[in-house]
């Protein structure tokens, strides 16, 4: 009897410990480095520096640990993660949205993933969660690296955690939200240190604080730095990590001026309230952006080798590029006349300009560059009442409408020219069938008399002028336009040749047949599979005589 006790013991033992075995085999603890994990290991700094310039498809097994610096949790990005280590930070780009919190501790399994930039932005690409981007467990969080915007901007700190210190949103922001979440449309907003140095918040419409007032005081700041192009950005996590209820600094000169040929904003001004179409601003040609060196650099003193912008401030002998206003020389008499390679004498020269106030090489400047007044002599053009410029990326191709009528090629947004709309129908070799039709919002031209338009467009691989029509009706009421409006088309005015990338003027389009209605202006493209061309349009402007 003691020995089948002691035998049945031993039998209902064994049960219950594979029992315990089989359970617990179930369950699925967080993974953990192994102690012979395959492959090899690496660093993120070493990760960044294997890239060259040409995207890597990683085909080893090779292992990164991190921690997670960002996360999607307030929807100020989408499919993306940032991880740091001791070396260095990236971001991640995934094909699915993850689990992991910032704070997380996190394995990449580098094998079948791809190491690219995309605008000077190194990323991971084609990250799988739960099979390149693993959880470990929860680790210590980041802590921001302490840093200036000059620090920032010098570069090395690409995908850090950063936190800036005495920084105030721009004058010229201060009232708005930090995105358009009606829109969903991301939006920058300026940053600036008592120095003027400044560095773009660039955030998405679908983060959870896009509709939130920017703060107007001075503080702190926490954010990942992210660069697009030449221009360093920051995204802010949460919106607690703003600290900024502190006195404002009292930056540069004094605001001045109403933006008329009479009485031109100064530099400060510019600055300050960059924003704003067709307005004239007074100061001393002081430099350049020099083009030509990588990374873009200021120059101010000659020899010059850039012929495409000048830098123009308040005091000739200015040497800081956080008091220059940046401006645009767009190809023809204005730049003929002003650039500092052809003119160096313009150096030190007091200058009237006349142009759209808005960001260039990523801090306040002059775009569209359309007149200008010095040493008594210079361009000024007829104001335009209605214009569409297509300068902001974020805006698309806005004020226009894209009408899909066939095909799958669309109107969109490119920088050429300073900003413009294209549409090409030859895609992946071959051309396809399209008619797209870019319309513009009700022009009212009430209580207006000899009213004209002048396009600036650029025309390459050209089919036939017909299919890239220029048409206006004043009877269109939506939908289809081959089933609303009668359309008149525009033609006798001057048009690129068809065979090059250059952007040319229309000269005057008589539109006085319109005064006193309201119009719809179109752009008509369409391509076939046996030809497609390509239309950019960077310029819509309206006028009346004077």
């Amino acid at each position: 009897m003691m020995y089948k006790t002691k035998r049945i013991h031993n039998i209902l033992l064994s049960a219950v410990l594979l029992l315990v075995f089989a359970f617990t085999g179930c369950e699925k603890d967080p993974d953990h480095p192994p102690v012979n994990l395959p492959g090899e290991t690496m660093t993120i700094g070493e990760l960044r520096n294997m890239f060259t310039g040409q995207p890597i498809s990683i085909e080893d097994d090779v292992s990164v640990f991190a921690t997670v610096s960002m996360d999607e949790s307030s929807g100020n990005i989408y499919r993306e993660a940032y991880v740091q280590d001791a070396t260095g930070g990236i971001q991640l780009r995934m094909d699915f949205a993850s689990g992991v919190n910032e704070g997380d501790s996190v394995r990449l399994s580098l094998k079948g993933t791809v190491l690219s930039d995309f605008n000077n932005m190194l990323q991971l690409d084609s990250v799988i969660y739960g099979r390149n981007f693993i959880r470990i467990g929860d680790g210590v969080p980041v802590e921001p690296k302490m840093l200036t915007i000059p620090e920032i901007t010098e570069g090395g700190f690409q995908a850090h955690l950063v936190k800036l210190q005495g920084v105030q949103f721009v004058t010229a922001d201060l009232g708005k939200t930090f995105a358009d979440p009606v829109n969903q449309q991301s939006q920058n907003r300026y940053l600036q240190d008592c120095d003027n140095n400044q560095i773009i918040v660039r955030t998405s419409g679908y983060a959870d604080f896009a509709g939130e007032l920017l703060p107007e005081g001075n503080g702190s700041i926490i954010g990942i730095v992210a660069q697009f192009g030449n221009t360093w950005q920051l995204y802010i996590r949460h919106l607690d990590e703003l600290d900024m209820e502190g006195e404002r600094c009292d930056i540069g000169g004094e605001p001045d001026g109403s933006g008329t040929f009479d009485d031109p904003y100064n530099v400060a001004h510019a600055i300050a309230f960059n924003t704003g179409t067709s307005q004239w601003v007074e100061g001393y040609i002081v430099g350049v952006m020099e083009t030509t060196v990588d990374p873009f650099a200021p120059s101010f003193d000659p020899p010059f080798n850039t012929p495409s912008n000048v830098m123009i401030a308040d005091d000739p002998d200015e040497t800081s590029l956080t008091n220059v206003l940046i401006v645009q020389l767009l190809v023809g008499d204005i730049r003929n006349v002003l650039n500092l390679v052809n003119n160096p004498d313009n150096l030190g020269k007091q200058v009237k300009l006349l142009g759209n106030l808005e960001s260039y090489f990523g801090q306040p400047g002059m775009r569209g560059t359309s007149g200008y007044w010095m040493d008594g002599e210079g361009i000024i053009p007829t104001i335009s009442f209605w214009e569409a410029t297509f300068s902001n990326e974020a805006d698309g191709v806005a004020p226009f409408t894209d009408l899909n009528i066939t095909g799958e090629q669309n109107w969109y947004w490119a920088h050429f020219d300073g900003g413009c709309v294209v549409i090409n129908g030859f895609v992946g070799g071959a051309a396809r069938e399209n008619e797209n039709w870019l319309m513009s919002p009700e022009i009212d031209l009430s209580d207006r008399t000899q009213v004209s338009m002048e396009i600036r467009e650029a025309i390459n691989f050209i089919t036939s002028y017909d299919d890239m029509q220029v048409l206006v009706a004043s009877d269109y009421t939506g939908g289809d336009p081959n089933e609303s409006g009668n359309w008149m088309l525009l033609e006798g005015f001057n048009r690129p040749p068809g065979n090059s990338w250059s952007f040319f003027d229309s000269g005057n389009i008589d539109l006085s047949m319109f005064d006193g209605e309201t119009i719809h202006i179109a752009f008509r493209y369409t391509s076939t599979t046996s030809g497609a061309g390509a239309w950019e349009i960077s310029e819509v402007r309206l006028f009346e005589a004077e």
